[in-house]
Order: C-alpha cells, then sequence, then structure tokens
C-alpha cells in the first residue's frame, strides 16, 4: 500500500552570539499569524466531510463507538447552549475528573468554544491512593461551576472536597446527584451559545492543564488559544500535515501531548481518532495490541516504554507489525529519550516489513510552551536528539559547566500559573524568556545545524559528595545503551555519596534471551546479573569519575503509580523513586553483603 511521503523543512539554524557566551537559537522560517483557534475546525469539517469518523471508543461489547465531524458538532453546540442555561458564563471554569472519552471531548470542546475554562484533572487524583490531597489543592486553586465524570460512581471521592462537591456535576453514567450528559445533548437552540463563542478572544485561555506536581504543589498552566494555534502551526511548518490522518493513542488529554498533540492535530487536520483503552504498562499493553490489530494508524505517538513493548510484541507476531507499519509515515515520541536499541530495533522491524525505513522522529516541550520547543523534522539516528527551536520562537541557552540551560520565548508560551503571581514571576527571566529547568547541548558543536540533545533536568541532576555535579539525562542514556535492551529504565543515585549507584527494572523479554534457563524471577538470574556486571564494568571504563557506577540493584517490583513514581505519561520520576525506595537506595552502599545488591 503506497504512503504519502513526509516532506521535511530543511535543517537551518539562525544564531545570536552574546559576550557572555549565551546563544539565542531561531529558526529561520516565518511562523505567520495564529489569529485562529483549535475550536474552529470542528463546524468547518462538520460541513465539508460531515459522515467521517471524528472519534471512536470500546464499547463494554468490544465494539467501536463512533462519532461523525457533523454529529460531533450537533453535540457541541446542544452542550455549550445546556451550561449557558445551567448558569455558564465567560471564564467559569470546568473540571474534567475522568479520561479520555467522546464525551469527555464533546463537553470540553464545548465549553472551549464558548469561553469557560476547560480544566482536565488526572483520574488517578480521584482513584489512586494519596491522590486526594492534590486534588483538594487543584480544587481550591480552581473553584470550579462545572464537573465533568464519565462515572459519577466511580469518581464519588471527589465529592468529598468542598469546592468541587459545590460545583455542578455532570456525568455519562447519571449518577445520583448529577446531571446525565445525554440531557445537555438534546437541546436544539443554540444562539446563546453561537453568540458566546463569536467572543472568544485568541488570547482568552482556553485551558488549565495541571503539572504532575512530582516536585511539589500542582501548578494549573494557563493555555491560550493562541498558545495552541501557534505550536499546531510550528509543527506544521517543519513537517508536511498529514491528510485525514488516522490515530490510536492512549497519552491522556490532561496532559499538553496527549491534548494539545495529538487530539488537536486530529482536529485541524480532520482525521480520526481511536482512544486507546491500553497503556505502555505490561499488565495493560495487551489492549493497545488488540486495538492497533483491528485499525492501521497513519502516524503513531508514544513514549520509548510504549514502543520497547510494541517493538517485542511485533518480534513475536510479524503479522502485528504488517497491521500496524502498512499505511504509517512517522513514529513519534517524547518525554524521555529512547534507547539505542529500541531505536534499532523500530528501524530493522520497519524495513524488514515494508521494505521502507519509517522515519522515528523526536520532540521536545513543555506544558508551559502547549508544548512545542523544538523537534527532529528529520528521521532521528541516536538517542536523545530533541532537534532544532520551532519556527517563531526564541530559545536562550546560557552556559553551564559543559552544557547549556535552555530558556524560551515566543506566542506558544504560557501568560503564568493560576493564582499564583509569584511563580509566574520566578518562572520568567528578566528579558521574558520562559525558564524551562532544563539543560541540552549540540550534538555536534561545530555543526550546530545538526541539533540538540536534552542533557538532563536542572532539578534532577545532583552533586557527588566531592562537590561534583552528575547530569542524569546524559548517564541515562550511555548506561540504557551500554546494557542493549536488557534494561527498561534505571534511576541514579548518588547524591553526596562518594559514588553513583542505580536502581534497575529488567525488560524480561532480552533478559530471558540472556538466561540459559530462565528463572521464575529474572532479577535473580546468575547470568543475567553477570552479563549486566560485564556491561557496567564497560561503562565504567570509558567515563569519568563523576559517572563511575559501584553497585545496582534489580526491581522486582514495577515503579508504583500511585506513589508517583510514574507518571500519567510512563515515564520515570526519579526524585518520587529515590524518596519512595529510600530504604533500597541505603542498601546500595551498605558495606555489609546482600543479596539484592551487586557490587560492581
Amino acid at each position: 500500500m503506497s504512503t504519502k511521503a513526509l516532506t521535511f523543512a530543511a535543517r537551518e539554524l539562525s544564531i545570536e552570539c552574546r559576550t557572555d557566551g549565551t546563544l539565542v537559537l531561531s529558526s529561520p522560517l516565518e511562523l505567520g499569524k495564529c489569529d485562529w483557534r483549535i475550536t474552529d475546525f470542528l463546524p468547518s469539517w462538520a460541513g465539508s466531510v460531515p459522515d467521517r469518523i471524528f472519534l471512536a471508543q470500546r464499547n463494554a461489547n468490544g465494539g467501536w463507538d463512533e462519532i461523525t465531524y457533523s454529529e460531533a458538532w450537533l453535540q457541541v453546540q446542544a452542550v455549550g447552549q445546556s451550561l449557558i442555561d445551567m448558569g455558564a458564563k465567560p471564564a467559569d471554569k470546568l473540571a474534567v475528573l475522568s479520561g479520555n472519552s467522546i464525551e469527555n471531548a464533546v463537553i470540553s470542546f464545548a465549553a472551549m468554544s464558548m469561553g469557560v475554562i476547560l480544566a482536565p484533572i488526572s483520574p488517578n487524583y480521584t482513584l489512586m491512593p494519596g491522590g486526594l490531597a492534590r486534588l483538594q489543592d487543584i480544587a481550591e486553586a480552581l473553584r470550579p461551576k462545572f464537573v465533568f465524570v464519565q462515572s459519577g460512581r466511580d469518581f464519588s471521592a471527589g465529592r468529598s472536597i468542598p469546592e468541587l462537591a459545590a460545583a455542578t456535576w455532570i456525568s455519562v453514567d447519571g449518577a445520583p446527584d448529577t446531571v446525565p450528559f445525554g440531557a445537555l445533548t438534546t437541546r436544539t437552540e443554540s444562539e446563546s451559545f453561537a453568540g458566546a463563542s463569536r467572543a472568544v478572544s485568541c488570547d482568552d485561555v482556553a485551558k488549565i492543564l495541571f503539572t504532575s506536581g512530582s516536585t511539589g504543589f500542582p501548578k494549573g498552566v494557563l493555555n491560550t488559544h493562541r498558545m495552541m494555534a501557534s505550536s499546531l502551526q510550528m509543527g506544521s511548518l517543519l513537517v508536511s500535515p498529514p491528510d485525514a490522518p488516522v490515530q490510536v493513542e492512549w497519552l491522556p488529554w490532561h496532559h499538553t501531548m496527549g491534548s494539545n498533540v495529538i487530539l488537536h492535530s486530529i482536529l485541524k487536520n480532520g482525521g480520526t481518532l481511536y482512544i486507546d483503552d491500553g497503556r505502555p504498562l505490561p499488565q495493560l499493553f495487551h489492549k493497545t495490541i488488540a486495538n492497533l490489530k483491528e485499525i492501521s494508524p497513519t502516524a503513531m505517538f508514544n513514549v520509548p516504554a510504549g514502543y520497547n513493548l510494541l517493538c517485542d510484541a511485533i518480534e513475536n507476531d510479524l503479522d502485528l507489525g504488517a497491521s500496524v507499519f502498512k499505511r504509517l509515515d512517522r513514529l513519534s515520541y517524547a518525554g524521555a529519550a529512547i534507547s539505542q536499541g529500541t531505536l534499532e530495533k523500530l528501524n530493522r522491524l520497519t524495513s524488514s516489513i515494508t521494505g521502507r525505513r519509517i522515519p522515528v522522529m523526536s520532540g521536545y516541550g513543555t506544558t508551559e510552551t502547549a508544548p512545542t520547543i523544538s523537534t527532529t523534522h528529520w528521521a532521528t539516528d541516536q538517542p536523545g536528539e530533541i532537534g532544532l527551536p520551532a519556527p517563531g520562537l526564541r530559545l536562550k541557552l546560557i552556559p553551564v559547566s559543559d552544557t547549556y540551560e535552555a530558556r524560551v520565548k515566543g506566542p506558544n508560551v504560557t501568560p503564568g500559573y493560576l493564582g499564583r503571581p509569584d511563580l509566574t514571576e520566578k518562572a520568567f527571566d528578566e528579558e521574558g524568556f520562559y525558564r524551562i529547568g532544563d539543560t541540552v547541548s549540540f550534538l555536534d558543536p561545530q555543526k550546530p545545524e545538526l541539533g540538540l540533545r536534552f542533557t538532563g533536568r536542572i532539578s534532577e541532576n545532583f552533586k557527588l559528595a566531592n562537590g561534583t555535579w552528575v547530569s542524569i539525562g546524559n548517564m541515562r542514556a550511555a548506561i540504557l545503551a551500554a546494557t542493549r535492551g536488557v534494561l527498561l529504565d534505571i534511576v541514579v543515585a548518588g547524591e553526596n555519596r562518594e559514588s553513583c549507584a542505580l536502581l534497575c527494572w529488567l525488560n524480561p523479554t532480552e533478559a530471558a534471551r540472556i538466561s540459559k534457563a530462565p528463572a521464575a524471577d529474572l532479577t535473580c538470574d546468575p547470568f543475567v546479573i553477570q552479563f549486566l556486571k560485564d556491561r557496567f564494568q564497560e561503562y565504567n571504563e570509558t567515563v569519568g569519575s563523576s559517572e563511575l557506577i559501584c553497585s545496582f540493584s534489580l526491581l522486582k517490583d514495577p515503579p508504583s503509580l500511585a506513589a508517583g513514581e510514574i507518571t500519567d505519561k510512563a515515564y520515570v520520576n526519579q526524585r518520587a523513586v529515590l524518596k519512595h525506595r529510600s530504604d533500597q537506595v541505603e542498601r546500595l552502599y551498605c558495606n555489609e553483603a546482600n543479596r539484592d545488591v551487586i557490587q560492581i
């Protein structure tokens, strides 16, 4: 089956060099005006392709519930008018506590169309132990007028929070003391909704996205319509936008990538999104596999852990690979650096199954930039690449040791945080650049147009006892590459210690290949342990003293979502793991013999 070839923008870069060593990078491409709102596309597609499927989701019988563009637009108008009838006014807030769904999308686009500020919140805050404390913090800052949930019964714990209990609750299941969502979709007159929609400015706040709060209080990031429009337009200038894309995606809409990139890009380009009920976790990925066997996407976005699991599944089922790859034109990732092994597997599998190498591309951004900062508008060939700055923004690089602190300024940058002028002031420097909190470096300082690599989050980097800084981003990528895919992920310990040590999670598929007689628990397999000792010793021979590894432990239990060890986007939170597993960290440095700690 023929697939439309991607068109990539040239790898070009403009650089302003300052006397203090600071660099300001920008793209030569002109961004142009972004005087539109993502909600403008729904009535447009409803008029031109009314019967095309916009969204689909699994139902209780295992089939797909679908909504077309014309149906979606009719429901958005009806729900918007119903909200007005219920007293909604511009700048009121709608909190969404449940996950991705057709109904979620309808009420979200209705709210944003008419000036009601959307606030999607991680379902885990309501459903997971310990999450209500964070939900309480959010609710006190947000004070929503409306709360939407898929199930009023499942999310009833949210009612224990006064600021949420005071809101009007809307539920799909029509639970007691909630307004049934279905009743909102029957409204036929929508004149007030149309008037409210015309009054919404591109610079009005459309939604508030809350950061994970892994380092403290969850911050409400203000997202204007222009921010979200600019971010999408930047991407379309770098890589040719697809015609009517079809995607199967799980990334949550309370995260900027899931909503501002995936959902909004599908709408902007008149595509179809199949809501994936799976996750890149061993116990849930079978749902993703089942969906991909039925639906062949034209593009795919995932986190590195998801691609690792996908490669393993395809190696065991080449027919799955044929279904996944047959009309795919791009594979994109973000959130963490992909391993060299996974990148090579993707290239090998796409080439062998389809006869063509499907480009693997990486993106870099933050919630505060909606989320675009940079992208590899080319096929990446090494881990850690984050590309070049997108059109319309300026990326300021301030020298820090052998790397650069990154700051950004552009039309896609947030005006600030909900109710926190103090945090807003601290987030920007004297020139108005947003302090990202990350460090980056050039792939080749002599050829800066080749792009940048991510070298770490400033908050994750630490000093050894001798005062030497350890850059976690670089170290993690190098270690995962050294272990040849046998490790899924690692966390580096060593703050105020003499040397670094590792907490590790095995990739069971690759580890089983190392084992001569696979044990029930591969973390105790002597062949696996010896293989990793050998790889770490080889790694130690190639690095400086600050990055040497003295010991490691193979963790039996996966990172805990409830404890914040793994985020909704399925990447490991270094700080949370070190805090939650402090006893295991202590054992890494204990001089006494311990069967769970392997010395190198």
